[in-house]
């Protein structure tokens, strides 16, 4: 029932992509983007590369049948190949999201190094007036105010080194809003994960004062009880920008704290830098000895592996169509570092070219070296 579903989908958005002669109540938009991504993986002697690719497709169709009804549908489609996949056990097991309680994923193949799959991103019902909002279904509640790391967006955290999921996962729930006027506004979101005592309820007011946007988080992340607080405003000429959130879970007496501060500036010359820091109380602070212990697998509960991280990052606008970004983290008492440097440049109105690279250091065994490296090839073509 499920692959038929799916196959349904997929030709509804192709045909009211491809025939304006079709007819539908309302207004229908479909719109999305086709990725070819080549990468090479290396040891830390540039040694043995392992080979992958990736060719990743996502339909977004959105309809509005009347004016205040808007109902989507997003689906990504994805198929992996290579030596990286071979050499991962369950890969495909691995590309559901897992804060998603219905099961709208399906791996049409599933060989040991190759793997075509797709997974509904996005299917919900949104009502909206000048006041109220509500949304029911798979969506993406995104509570986060920074950049980089985003401790108070509790429903769906992202990893920052996943620059190809540019939407981010959803959550199966449902989210109302409330605007009282151009100032305060109250919101209200459900997540069921699926997981036992693993659903998320929380409450958000948000406000504006003193020339900044700030918020107020309380609610329940699985089994803790969750507070925390956002701001985003300005000093002077460069954005000011913070998150903090607790999360106490009495069964046991762990809680977790993760805090971030970050400022942005733009330079005449066309230079941006953004600069970000990070708290995770639970978070390791001395070196460890083995590469692997270092999970960089992210959730609310730890942002990052380590305690104290800090990131500076810098975009130039080389010409209008080519610039090229610079990226640090670091984190003390570990002694990792990430080096992230990227380029991009717009061959033409909707088709892009991006060359990404990470290389990864720790101090491992009374040693500072490098341990890994990634480099990323992607073609773009949005329509």
């Amino acid at each position: 029932m499920k692959k038929w579903l799916l196959i349904f989908v997929h030709l509804l958005c192709i045909a009211a992509y491809a025939d304006d002669s079709i007819s539908f109540p309302g207004h229908v938009m479909v719109h999305g983007y086709i990725k070819d991504m080549q990468v090479l993986s290396f040891n830390k002697d540039f040694k043995n590369a392992i080979s992958s690719g990736l060719i990743h497709n996502r339909i977004n169709l959105k309809w509005k049948p009347v004016s205040n009804i808007t109902i989507v549908t997003e689906l990504r489609n994805r198929v992996f190949w290579g030596e990286e996949v071979r050499l991962t056990p369950g890969f495909a097991s691995l590309l559901r999201n897992t804060n998603e309680k219905f099961d709208l994923q399906k791996a049409w193949i599933s060989d040991s190094s190759f793997i075509v799959h797709t997974n509904v991103e996005r299917l919900y019902f949104n009502y909206g007036n000048d006041k109220l909002d509500i949304r029911i279904g798979r969506q993406r509640i995104n509570w986060g105010i920074t950049t980089t790391w985003n401790p108070n967006d509790i429903f769906n955290t992202y990893n920052f080194l996943d620059f190809d999921y540019e939407e981010r996962p959803g959550s199966d729930g449902g989210r109302i809003s409330y605007r009282f006027n151009n100032i305060v506004s109250i919101e209200a979101a459900y997540a069921n994960t699926g997981i036992k005592n693993g659903n998320i309820a929380a409450a958000k007011l948000s406000l504006n004062k003193w020339n900044y946007d700030m918020q107020f988080i309380s609610g329940l992340y699985r089994e803790y009880v969750t507070l925390g607080c956002g701001w985003a405003g300005s000093i002077k000429d460069a954005g000011f920008k913070g998150e903090i959130q607790y999360l106490y879970k009495n069964a046991d007496g762990t809680d977790h704290l993760n805090m971030t501060m970050e400022g942005d500036y733009m330079f005449k010359n066309e230079w941006y830098v953004n600069v970000a820091a990070l708290f995770n109380n639970s978070g390791i602070n001395t070196p460890i000895a083995n590469w692997n212990v270092a999970d960089l697998r992210i959730s609310p509960e730890e942002l990052m592996p380590t305690k104290w991280n800090t990131m500076i990052s810098a975009t130039k606008q080389i010409t209008p169509l080519f610039s090229a970004t610079t990226g640090i983290l670091y984190a003390p008492g570990t002694n990792l570092l990430i080096f992230l440097p990227s380029l991009q440049y717009s061959m033409m109105e909707n088709l892009d070219i991006n060359l990404f690279w990470q290389s990864f250091f720790l101090e491992t065994s009374n040693q500072f070296e490098n341990v890994n490296h990634r480099c990323f090839l992607r073609i773009r073509w949005s329509y």
